[in-house]
């Protein structure tokens, strides 16, 4: 799922903007750009500034959650 890649690069460098989200998973730019306002309409990530994304506590909690139920 690519959000879940999303999410799992963003924890992995926080602050981190979609276009280098987009280099390390090798999708469109525009694709990240897209998931990333749904994402943080679910509160899972937020911008402490603009053009770079951080997880939120929430987000943090669901990644290993799904993380752990998937072993």
């Amino acid at each position: 799922m690519v959000a879940l890649d999303i999410m799992k690069v963003i924890e992995q460098t926080p602050r981190i903007t979609p276009l280098e989200i987009s280099k390390r998973l090798k999708i469109s730019t525009q694709y990240v750009r897209n998931i990333l306002p749904i994402l943080a309409e679910l509160g899972l990530v937020e911008t402490p500034a603009r053009g770079v994304y951080t997880l939120t506590d929430l987000g943090k909690y669901v990644l290993e959650h799904i993380t752990k139920t998937k072993r």
